[in-house]
């Protein structure tokens, strides 16, 4: 009982201070003092220092030499999105590429049973439908490069625009999502009819609709 209470605490411990984090009332460079925080919250140190360690190895504290714990500057910015957006069009164009040069089949089928999948899941957060599709699709055509290491690049920049991604950038993201799945679709199926030419257009088409829906 006591080892269930201790986690709940951590863990509404690492909300308080993931959500200060986000909101800016922690900024980067700020100093994470365990007594400081464990007395405006009135628990103990323990879960505070337990659930600075979590959001360490999260990514959003980092501890440096005679300072301890310090908040990172972890934000992805409008900037540093499209730079990601530019390298993951470019693996995706290289697996295009792959596709069509070995005449590799593309399995619609498994593409479409997983956009069923996921809009049943999150039928009542269609946006994050949206975005775990768009995900699914964009991993779909990575799996056809066969490197791992492509792959978990683009593991990670999802990964970490779900948990860095500025106000600027979810912005960008919310108002593209819908046609950006429309194309990635578009693709798939010039795949189907062998028009591997067009479908690097599409791709490189889409990265120029991101850039210009940035900076509107």
């Amino acid at each position: 009982m006591e080892n269930k209470q201790r986690e709940t605490m951590e863990t509404k411990c690492y909300r308080e201070i993931k959500k200060r984090i986000k909101n800016g009332q922690f900024p980067p460079g700020t100093r994470l003092i365990e007594t400081a925080i464990s007395k405006e919250l009135n628990i103990s140190r323990t879960p505070v220092r337990r659930a600075i360690a979590m959001l360490a190895a999260d990514g959003y504290v980092e501890n440096i030499d005679y300072r301890g714990a310090v908040v990172k500057n972890s934000t992805i910015s409008k900037e540093r999105y499209l730079e990601m957006l530019d390298i993951i069009g470019l693996f995706v164009k290289q697996a295009i590429k792959r596709i069509g040069s070995k005449k590799l089949p593309v399995d619609v089928l498994r593409i479409s049973s997983k956009q069923t999948e996921i809009h049943w899941q999150y039928r009542d957060s269609p946006e994050i439908a949206g975005r775990k599709y768009e995900r699914f699709l964009i991993m779909e055509l990575l799996s056809y490069l066969k490197n791992d290491y492509y792959k978990q690049i683009a593991e990670d920049f999802f990964e970490r625009i779900d948990q860095f991604g500025n106000q600027e950038v979810l912005a960008i993201i919310h108002t593209t999502s819908e046609d950006t799945i429309v194309q990635l679709e578009k693709v798939i199926q010039l795949l189907l009819d062998g028009n591997y030419g067009e479908a690097v257009q599409v791709v490189e088409q889409l990265n120029e609709q991101q850039i210009l829906a940035a900076y509107r």
